[in-house]
């Protein structure tokens, strides 16, 4: 019997073998910046199927920054971006600019659509949030919510919790990793719609 290996991983940062460099190299961040970047596999916007290599900022979210250290698993990752979308549907409900589009009737018949896919969103965002406190209970839901929706760091939770330092640093941002790949083996086991 053939031993077994172990699966190949793949997404943005694992599987980078057979992606080609784009043509005119990969992007450089300014000299004396104080950017973090990363060489990563995106999606070929010229040939579906294909992937270029590309340069990234690792510092633009927390996923981000913990997806190009090998931290959370590309299956968290994708799970907290989608958990990202939601919280940021929600931020976005009920807000409008554009008050001088047309005339009355006009505005009143985009006002009642904007309110019928506001209430749609909604539905979706609580139907997401039911699974995720479904995997991880309601406080870990919480945790996830205040770390990917409203950016709040790691020493923030541990002082909110009542300890500060380093260690409870730490210790924040393990639960947070754990309730991620937690909430990613739920949705797995459950699939995409949550049966």
């Amino acid at each position: 019997m053939p031993p077994i290996r172990p699966a190949r991983q793949t997404g943005r940062y694992a599987d980078r073998r057979s992606v080609r460099a784009p043509a005119q190299g990969l992007a450089r961040p300014p000299a004396g910046a104080t950017i973090r970047t990363a060489v990563v596999a995106v999606p070929d916007p010229m040939e579906p199927g294909a992937r270029l290599l590309a340069t990234v900022n690792t510092r633009t979210d927390i996923l981000e920054d913990e997806r190009s250290h090998g931290r959370i698993s590309e299956a968290a990752y994708q799970v907290g971006r989608m958990l990202q979308e939601a919280f940021e549907r929600t931020a976005r409900l009920g807000s409008s600019s554009s008050w001088n589009d047309g005339g009355r009737v006009d505005m009143a018949e985009r006002h009642e659509l904007a309110i019928g896919y506001a209430v749609q969103d909604a539905r979706r965002v609580q139907a997401l949030m039911r699974r995720v406190e479904h995997a991880v209970g309601v406080v870990g839901a919480r945790m996830l919510r205040s770390v990917i929706g409203d950016r709040t760091s790691f020493a923030a939770i541990a002082a909110a919790r009542g300890r500060a330092g380093d260690r409870a640093t730490r210790q924040a941002s393990a639960h947070f990793r754990m309730l991620l790949e937690e909430t990613a083996e739920h949705f797995a086991a459950r699939g995409p719609a949550g049966r």
